[in-house]
């Protein structure tokens, strides 16, 4: 029992680190610019028919899904730590309120660097799984299906159109966003990144609707711990594999429908119209399905002894997701923006695919090296401290310490 149970909190760690490569990816190939590249980028990013390949399979396999993947594994440990608690006769969800504030500030620190970041949306959203903790799993489940189908960008779209919700009332800012990319200071990517909250809450609200798309995957992960899904999947290979292989048949058959949608639009960048709606809705449920079949693959394959042993090294790496999320941006960013390196616009896709991998193999080494020594990564750390207002002991030799109810 003790191996199985230690087998499913290696699978959980390393399915996030698994996600959080994804992620490392996607960013590093959009250069961190959380925005369109300019004409003359994207000239340099399509120098050559693998270029092309690259950005392709990015398109299917990357963009929308590990982000998803990433977003249903909080919902997965929102509801393991609710769980835990009650089981101990803690009362956990002051401690998880304060918890998120701390989040947020760490989100926000984060979100100075790069506007991309996703911990302050899921700050928000954290806050409103607290009530749906004792919600009944259909009204969950039936929540979820609601806004994955399109419920929440059909709401957006039906009251504001395709504004902004909150307006940001700033000439040019796009302009002036790109400007302190590619040649201004830190301190004027702090100022524009902190302007470009406003645009990220309309992004995530709006009709793009990522938040409600992050808000659903929230509800699917915290349905799955509390059916015992991902605990009963690791026993029952048979319902394991029904699992991959319709969600494989979802993926597929989502493509054609997706497809027809957008070809029938004058520009898929047109978001002024039911059909285009209708467009998104198809496109976010060929990545639900394919999410689906990430996870449910990755869980399969973590079973296989063999395929175990290789799987394992996204454990740690999944273990430090928080501080090696920061850490991807901040090395990122340095590495792009006219406040560090400077060589935004000047990789070729497939270059930009090499540092991402790069970025990804050095810290999943050292996280291996790190948690050889230390109990937590060091942002982890912060945030447990912070969250019990109790330094929690960092190295592995000491003892755990007497915590504190909020």
């Amino acid at each position: 029992m003790d191996q199985v149970k230690k087998n499913r909190i290696h699978s959980v760690d390393a399915l996030r680190g698994f996600a959080l490569a994804g992620i490392v990816i996607a960013h590093v190939l959009e250069q961190f610019l959380a925005s369109f590249p300019t004409d003359e980028m994207r000239a340099v990013m399509f120098s050559g028919p693998v270029d092309y390949i690259v950005d392709t399979v990015s398109f299917w396999i990357i963009r929308g899904k590990f982000f998803a993947l990433f977003s249903l594994l909080f919902g997965l440990s929102f509801f393991i730590q609710m769980d835990n608690a009650e089981k101990s006769g803690v009362p956990y969800k002051t401690r998880y309120l304060w918890r998120l504030l701390v989040l947020l500030g760490i989100g926000l620190v984060h979100n100075s660097f790069y506007s991309g970041d996703i911990l302050v949306i899921y700050v928000l959203f954290g806050f409103l799984l607290i009530p749906f903790h004792s919600v009944s799993n259909k009204v969950v489940l039936a929540l979820a299906v609601i806004l994955f189908l399109g419920g929440g960008r059909f709401l957006s779209f039906g009251i504001f159109g395709n504004d902004s919700i909150i307006a940001l009332n700033i000439e040019n800012f796009d302009e002036k966003y790109m400007a302190a990319i590619t040649g201004g200071t830190i301190m004027d990517v702090w100022r524009v990144n902190f302007i470009a909250l406003i645009g990220k809450f309309n992004f995530q609200m709006g009709v793009l609707g990522r938040g409600y798309l992050t808000f659903a995957f929230f509800l699917l992960g915290m349905w799955i711990g509390r059916t015992r899904l991902f605990e009963n999947l690791q026993t029952n290979g048979i319902v394991l594999k029904k699992i991959i292989l319709w969600s494989f048949i979802g993926t597929i058959a989502m493509i054609p429908v997706f497809w027809y949608l957008f070809s029938q639009m004058e520009s898929i960048f047109d978001f002024t119209s039911w059909w285009s709606m209708f467009a998104l809705a198809a496109y976010d449920n060929f990545n639900l399905f394919f999410t689906i079949f990430l996870a449910a693959g990755f869980v399969y394959l973590f079973e296989l002894p063999k395929m175990q042993k290789t799987l394992t090294w996204f454990a740690p790496y999944g273990r430090m997701a928080l501080t090696n999320y920061v850490f991807q941006s901040i090395i990122g960013t340095f590495l792009f923006f006219n406040w560090g390196l400077g060589h935004v616009g000047e990789f070729r896709n497939i270059e930009l695919l090499i540092i991402a991998l790069l970025i990804i193999g050095a810290q999943m080494a050292i996280s291996w090296y790190w948690l050889k020594r230390f109990k937590f990564g060091p942002i982890e750390w912060l945030w447990r401290s912070l969250t019990y207002l109790k330094l929690q002991p960092f190295r592995i030799s000491q003892p755990l310490p007497e915590t504190v109810n909020l």
